[in-house]
């Protein structure tokens, strides 16, 4: 799991730039919604709710860029046993890391289904 995720994390490092300008983007459009006077005629405004289901998702991304682009590797030339455990530890700490992010990704797919009521 933590191969795919740093796989992903390698494909999609290039587009880090576009990920935060689309995150600027995106929560203007959100603070302008917020700053418009509301009307009654339209009690749900569609772009301000697509503007936040695609700010959580480009979120999702940059936590997956920031977290899994550098997982140690481990080598069995490796000549002390303490540098040994220490690379276990920080994987077993990324391990836990990947369980979360994809129970986040999860929780993310059922509040963009519900939110973009599909």
């Amino acid at each position: 799991m933590l191969e795919i995720l740093a796989k992903l994390s390698g494909k999609l490092l290039p587009f880090r730039k576009l990920i935060y300008l689309a995150m600027i983007i995106l929560a203007g459009v959100i603070i302008t919604q917020l700053l418009q006077a509301p009307s009654p005629s339209k009690p749900s405004n569609a772009v301000s709710i697509l503007s936040l289901v695609g700010l959580i998702w480009l979120l999702l991304f940059n936590i997956l860029l920031s977290t899994f682009h550098n997982i140690p590797r481990v080598d069995d030339d490796t000549k002390s046993r303490l540098t040994l455990v220490k690379i276990k530890v920080k994987r077993g700490v990324f391990h836990v890391l990947a369980l979360l992010f994809v129970g986040l990704t999860l929780v993310i797919i059922f509040l963009s289904v519900r939110m973009l009521r599909i």
